[in-house]
């Protein structure tokens, strides 16, 4: 939804930079940053609406562990995250089955190569779902 907060949290800046450009046009407020230390430091700074958060970070399970830190972390329990990483090819694992799950700290996984339609399919939904409100004022109170 318009105006609405994302955290960026991936090594890759091409990556970074790609999400950037899909985002920002359709009226997100976009924080990118490189690291696991930068993005927690960016999300206690400013809590974010949502958060797409890489797993292969300076380790290959980096992105895990932070996702379970927020998930511990009173002000950003509720966010929503959506885990993007190509670790499934890596690793032959199929991380979308996991979502709901103690393994899976995550609302949404997508996988590397991302697609514009679908990362922007999957904020909507997850902003949508965290905040139904918001959803019913869009369609005019229903």
């Amino acid at each position: 939804m318009a105006g609405d907060r994302v955290l960026i949290i991936d090594d890759d800046p091409d990556v970074r930079e790609a999400l950037r450009l899909i985002l920002e046009p359709k009226g997100y407020r976009v924080t990118l940053c490189a690291s696991g230390p930068e993005g927690r430091a960016a999300a206690q700074e400013q809590t974010p609406d949502v958060i797409l958060l890489d797993i292969m970070l300076s380790t290959v399970s980096e992105g895990f562990h932070i996702a379970y830190d927020f998930r511990k972390d009173e002000s950003l329990a509720q966010v929503p995250i959506i885990m993007i990483s190509s670790i499934g090819d890596s690793v032959g694992i199929e991380f979308a089955g996991e979502i709901g799950s103690d393994y899976m700290p995550a609302d949404v996984f997508l996988a590397k190569p991302l697609e514009a339609a679908t990362v922007l399919r999957a904020i909507r939904e997850v902003l949508e779902k965290a905040h139904p409100d918001l959803k019913l004022l869009q369609q005019g109170g229903e």
